[in-house]
């Protein structure tokens, strides 16, 4: 009896847990839609019915934006005790630091001198500009003040980098009085070699007038312009405390100009040029790319230029350039010699495992080959299909209650947070978050994630894994929106199922108006472009680029597109996506380039590090969504496995 009204309670709970939280989330949604008619009735001027309404809203956690709306809109007339206010009131906000840039930037524009400084005082930014700005407002106070503006003026200026326009007036000013000095601008023309800012060195070499350090600058562009002239005695001229950076840039531009002619010479006479702990800088500059162009000189200069394989990064480009080639004792080399926590990678260990095969084809390997298959990786999945046995997932979850979750987004940043991606403002809800996860603790930042799933913000709980290194919640990281929608379109394109949602979830971590910094839009990450050309050639009606952003338009333009490479590249999916990523055009080189390599080859020495890796990703993105769905999974087809490194000759196969 007492285990069945134990059992009762419980469910009672969990009920009357459910019921609150669906009615919690009808009543945000009434305020949410109270909140949009406000923001629109204030914007139309109409302030009475704005007032009345707003008062409904006095629990809505995006109360303060309102208020926020109101002083923003009148920022001209507005004055620094209203603004004070606001910050004091909201110190946790990202808006209340935004408020503050925006004031601070109008009373300079105003000129407003004195109310600038009282107010930075009071609300200062950590921030170049702003200090420039208050230096400029102290130039336009008293003599004392002016007088320690100028003091400043030399510190702010006397920096390796440009420094942004809100300092030109106080340098203007401290420029007036005759400065900088010859010895003030040359200081600041090695601070800023130091820091291989070029063009700013050349426009102090400008500001130097006197003829011996004028000379210095001088020597230093005759050798920096003429490169091969490092080797001559002329860096000896220049002041000793700068000759190696000297050297390391003059190196570093003979390079861009003869590749091998400068690697010669810097392998020659970097022990008379550069003290030993400096040198490795340039030798991975040259070997790096070296190797990472496939130059037919490149290994025997790397062993040249890291004998003893200090270089991390260069150390794996060695090793690729050995895998073009086929050179597997160079291969075993080069994984041999890597760090110890980087050679546990499962891509070493599989490399390690094909070099041995290829140097000792009576060791079969089984026994490696078949524990790399336990990994849940591009390289574990790859030693599956070789050893024919199942893909493993390894996952792991939480066991997260509505309850937990519900006390969480109670947290004010993170009720801002969610309220703000729903109405799809998703730099302010970004804003939050990152203010969200700031102020919780270490158990609850364990549940963000779980959070932001529940609200759709895909993104946010793929970043809250990684970030939280739990790599084998799948359930966090690989989330299935839009199934249907991927699935129809997959079909309709002769695609494997799960092939356009891994494009997806490798593009955009399912993020519906996703821009990258070229362009691209959408789930899919498409370019206008190729959205119109695609458009056109499947009849998909598409008219202007916003329509990206509708997951439809973008799944069936992203979808149609892929199927079109896969066609275009032999039904190879490693192929198609790389075009996906990096262009059609960029493939077609490549293969002519190395087509004649094993394919696992072939992938691991794509010249681009991002199409490399999206290309691993994708092809196991594949897999892990195909077990989430409960579909047989293959990360290869029977012909592609047949391409692989092990199986080029019955010598190495299995």
């Amino acid at each position: 009896m007492r285990h069945s009204a134990s059992r009762a309670v419980l469910f009672f709970l969990c009920s009357l847990s459910l019921f609150i939280s669906t009615f919690a989330s009808a009543s945000l949604e009434q305020q949410r839609n109270k909140f949009i008619q406000a923001e629109k009735l204030y914007k139309a001027n109409k302030i009475s019915q704005y007032k009345k309404l707003k008062t409904e809203l006095k629990d809505y956690p995006l109360l303060p934006y309102l208020d926020y709306q109101e002083i923003n809109g009148r920022l001209t007339s507005s004055n620094s005790v209203s603004v004070s206010k606001f910050i004091e009131q909201y110190p946790d906000l990202p808006i209340s630091d935004r408020l503050n840039r925006r004031w601070l930037n109008h009373l300079i524009k105003t000129k407003k001198w004195a109310a600038y400084r009282k107010h930075y005082a009071k609300h200062p930014v950590a921030h170049i500009h702003y200090e420039c700005q208050n230096q400029t407002a102290l130039l336009n106070g008293t003599t004392k003040q002016k007088k320690a503006a100028l003091y400043q003026a030399k510190t702010l200026w006397m920096v390796g980098n440009s420094q942004p326009k809100a300092c030109d007036p106080l340098f203007k000013a401290w420029m007036a009085t005759g400065r900088p000095t010859s010895k003030e601008a040359i200081g600041r023309f090695w601070l800023s070699i130091e820091q291989g800012n070029i063009k700013l060195a050349q426009y102090l070499t400008k500001k130097i007038k006197n003829k011996k350090l004028k000379a210095q600058a001088e020597l230093f562009w005759s050798i920096y312009n003429n490169p091969e002239k490092v080797e001559s005695t002329l860096l000896k001229k220049l002041p000793k405390v700068h000759q190696s950076k000297t050297a390391q840039l003059s190196y570093k531009r003979w390079y861009r100009q003869k590749a091998i002619t400068a690697t010669n010479s810097w392998i020659k006479h970097r022990d008379s040029l550069v003290p030993k702990e400096e040198q490795l800088n340039v030798s991975e500059y040259m070997g790096i790319r070296l190797n990472r162009n496939y130059h037919s000189q490149a290994i025997k200069l790397s062993q040249r230029l890291d004998p003893d394989y200090q270089s991390a990064e260069l150390t794996e480009t060695r090793i690729r350039n050995a895998l073009a080639k086929q050179d597997w004792l160079a291969v075993k080399q080069g994984v041999k010699h890597l760090p110890a926590e980087e050679a546990k990678d499962p891509k070493w260990q599989y490399w390690a495992i094909i070099a041995d095969r290829h140097l000792d084809p009576q060791n079969s390997h089984k026994e490696e080959i078949k524990a790399l298959a336990e990994d849940r990786s591009f390289y574990g999945f790859v030693a599956a299909e070789l050893n024919n046995t199942p893909f493993r997932m390894n996952a792991k979850s939480d066991a997260i209650s509505d309850l937990q979750l519900e006390e969480l987004s109670q947290l004010p940043a993170a009720a801002r947070a969610g309220e703000l991606f729903k109405l799809g403002r998703l730099t302010e809800a970004n804003r939050e978050w990152r203010t969200a996860l700031g102020q919780m603790n270490e158990e609850e930042i364990q549940l963000a994630g779980y959070l932001a799933r529940s609200w759709g913000w895909h993104l946010q709980a793929i970043i809250n894994a990684a970030k939280t290194e739990r790599w084998d919640h799948i359930d966090l990281r690989f989330p299935h929106p839009h199934a249907k929608l991927f699935e129809m379109h997959a079909e309709k394109n002769n695609l494997d199922l799960s092939f356009p949602v891994a494009i997806a979830r490798q593009e955009s971590a399912f993020l519906f108006n996703a821009q990258s910094r070229v362009g691209a839009r959408g789930l899919m990450q498409l370019m206008p472009r190729t959205a119109k050309q695609t458009a056109k050639k499947h009849k998909v009606p598409y008219k202007k680029i916003s329509e990206l952003y509708n997951p439809e338009t973008n799944i069936t333009l992203g979808s149609a597109y892929l199927g079109d490479m896969l066609k275009r590249f032999d039904n190879n999916p490693a192929y198609a996506a790389a075009a996906y990523n990096a262009g059609p055009h960029r493939v077609k080189k490549w293969l002519k380039q190395r087509g004649h390599l094993p394919l696992d080859v072939w992938i691991e020495t794509i010249p681009f590090k991002e199409t490399r890796k999206y290309v691993q990703n994708v092809l196991a993105f594949r897999v892990i969504y195909d077990r989430l769905e409960g579909r047989q999974p293959s990360l290869l087809s029977e012909k592609q496995v047949q391409l692989l490194a092990l199986n080029q000759s019955k010598r190495t196969a299995l």
